[in-house]
């Protein structure tokens, strides 16, 4: 059995990880095995995050003062926490997949920066594209009227330069 310093000190560090979270999803994972889990955990990783299994108590006080308090009274039962800390779409789509391939991981709620989530919510999260794609189609969109103006101009000058050249041509054949 911990003692009351090692139970703070789990708090402390339970407490932390839950503040910097970007997204938190409680997930009953009753009846996975060892090697499901392990699987979860590596495919969470890969997506900037992580599954902990914390006992209910000590998730419930660690979550005071974070975006995690408004659900506290969810973690009853045999819960994880999946925790993202970069890109909340790959930690969605990561545990809907996974969810989708094992039936005994059942995901009840979810925080999105101290917003709740339903599972109708946390489907749309999911479906998003990743940060990296949102990041290239608004760089494409704010480059769109700058390459507009430079195609623009180029077609002007490309214009000019064969008109020209037809009126050089012109009074060549002429002069001649």
């Amino acid at each position: 059995m911990k003692g009351k310093r090692e139970k703070a000190a789990l708090i402390d560090d339970i407490h932390g990880r839950f503040a910097k979270a970007r997204v938190a999803v409680l997930a009953e994972y009753r009846g996975l095995g060892v090697e499901a889990l392990r699987v979860l955990r590596s495919k969470l990783r890969s997506a900037g995050g992580e599954f902990r299994v914390v006992k209910n108590t000590l998730a419930r006080k660690a979550a005071e003062g974070t975006g995690l308090a408004q659900i506290r009274e969810s973690f009853d039962g045999p819960i994880g926490v999946a925790l993202g800390y970069d890109d909340p779409a790959s930690i969605a789509k990561a545990l809907k997949e996974f969810a989708a391939q094992q039936e005994k991981l059942i995901l009840r709620i979810g925080v999105l920066e101290g917003r709740p989530l339903d599972l109708p919510g946390l489907a749309r999260v999911a479906a998003l594209p990743s940060r990296q794609v949102l990041l290239g189609r608004l760089i494409g969109q704010m480059q769109a009227p700058v390459t507009g103006l430079v195609g623009g101009l180029q077609a002007i000058i490309r214009q000019y330069v064969a008109t020209m050249d037809a009126v050089l041509t012109k009074r060549a054949s002429e002069g001649a």
